[in-house]
């Protein structure tokens, strides 16, 4: 198995599955101290995209997987960009070469587990394993928002709550009348907000936030990822609920089968180069690099 490490995590990789391990210090984000670890089979990955960046930003991992497997991919789509999400990695500059071998090798595993998969690939328990266990509890500075599996509560007891949010106390909606839960961050002085949607139900819009039973605000940064994370757990456990595993096999999906060009001995011997100025750097150990040299030198 091999493994990349990052700023705030390390991806741990195999020909199946990126198992990734996330931080815990103090400037480690506040969702993937929540989630603490997850994992995703790469016969789920669509694409992965790697950005070598700038000396003072470093590069950027970001795997792309397949339609309804990602449970932040419908929150970054519904308006509400900025979102963050646990498939995505980024480290120094000094690393992009290591960093950019490692996309390769997870972009060429996953599309040979596409290509190899037979069974049905179930999406909702691909999304589950990217969410938090229950139960969980998501604090912000206007109160806060739990959820067990069976319903969702919101209550209004922080100091930033209004005086009508405040006399409201509580509500809990279960999640069979939930449609969904929204996600907005906050974008300039606007404060970012979670929103429960009932199903069937045409709720009249409030006058703002502070009049609306049906939200919990988050201002700056405080609760903001994790009210993202309760958006998207919850929305992983209604489509559980409703049995929307959109189970697809691999060979249901031929636009994700587009073989890539084949490597030539020229790149081949270029990245091996690359490997052994890595080496001689110090950046590589002994075995990494032997390691890597004979994938490499295999594919001749």
């Amino acid at each position: 198995m091999e493994e990349l490490h990052g700023h705030h995590a390390i991806w741990r990789f195999d020909e199946e599955t990126v198992r990734i391990g996330f931080g815990t210090g103090r400037r480690v984000p506040a969702l993937y101290k929540a989630l603490g670890h997850c994992s995703v089979p790469l016969a789920a990955v669509r694409d992965v995209e790697f950005d070598p960046g700038e000396r003072k930003h470093g590069w950027r991992i970001r795997l792309r997987l397949v339609e309804g497997a990602d449970p932040y991919a419908p929150l970054e789509t519904a308006g509400a960009g900025g979102a963050a999400t646990p498939l995505v990695l980024t480290g120094p500059h000094e690393r992009e070469l290591v960093a950019e071998y490692c996309a390769d090798r997870i972009t060429e595993s996953a599309r040979y587990a596409r290509e190899t998969f037979t069974g049905p690939l179930d999406l909702a328990q691909v999304a589950r394993a990217l969410v938090v266990g229950l139960p969980y509890q998501a604090r912000t500075g206007e109160g806060a928002v739990s959820f067990d599996g069976d319903r969702v509560r919101l209550v209004w007891d922080g100091w930033m709550a209004s005086t009508a949010k405040g006399q409201e106390k509580s509500r809990e909606f279960p999640l069979s009348e939930i449609e969904s839960l929204q996600w907005f961050p906050q974008r300039d002085f606007d404060e970012g907000f979670l929103r429960v949607v009932l199903r069937g139900v045409t709720m009249p819009e409030a006058s703002g936030l502070e009049n609306d039973f049906f939200t919990l605000a988050s201002h700056g940064l405080k609760g903001s990822e994790e009210s993202l994370l309760m958006a998207a757990t919850v929305n992983t456990h209604i489509a559980l609920a409703r049995g929307d595993t959109a189970e697809e096999p691999a060979a249901r999906a031929p636009e994700l089968e587009a073989a890539a060009p084949a490597e030539g001995s020229d790149e081949i011997f270029a990245k091996i180069r690359e490997l052994g100025s890595l080496h001689a750097e110090g950046l590589l150990t002994d075995s990494e690099f032997s390691s890597k040299k004979a994938e490499l030198l295999d594919r001749l």
